[in-house]
């Protein structure tokens, strides 16, 4: 027992850390907008969106948020990227500062959700559903449209 403690416990530590920057340097790097994209963005070329809506949306990212889902007793865990559409520059800056906030609302809704629940494709509306609906209830200016999942990773 005592090897264990003293060598096991650090060997799996290394071990999280390693498949943490494989999975986000690697297998799932941060999407980088082009060049010809991000100049168009600069110089206001966003057009219209589909349906003759005004692409004023803003959208605010939480990267990398790691869960141990419910029942694994932290055997597993989910790595995540959220993004979230608002339609007012003040609404994003409203959700950077309440940064805290909302982490915590994505920690508490992902670790209520077990394994099987987190697993499966049909049952991540009802997640965005559920993250959208609280996450929206801290917003005093502007409203949250859309809850996207940019990364979801379970291991």
């Amino acid at each position: 027992m005592k090897k264990l403690l003293i060598f096991g416990i650090p060997v799996f530590v290394v071990q999280l850390v390693v498949v943490y920057f494989v999975i986000t340097k690697v297998l799932a790097p941060s999407p980088v907008p082009s060049a010809d994209h991000a100049a168009a963005a600069a110089k206001g070329h966003g057009g219209e969106a589909e349906g003759g809506e005004s692409a004023e949306a803003s959208i605010y990212i939480v990267k990398d948020i790691i869960v141990n889902p419910a029942g694994t007793n932290g055997t597993r865990f989910l790595l995540t990227t959220v993004g979230f559409e608002v339609t007012t520059p003040e609404a994003k800056k409203e959700l950077e500062a309440k940064d805290v906030q909302v982490r915590d609302v994505l920690n508490t809704v992902l670790t209520g959700k077990d394994l099987v629940t987190l697993s499966m494709v049909e049952q991540r509306e009802p997640l965005r559903q559920e993250i959208g609906k609280k996450v929206g209830e801290l917003l005093r200016s502007g409203d949250l449209t859309n809850v996207y999942f940019s990364k979801f990773i379970i291991q």
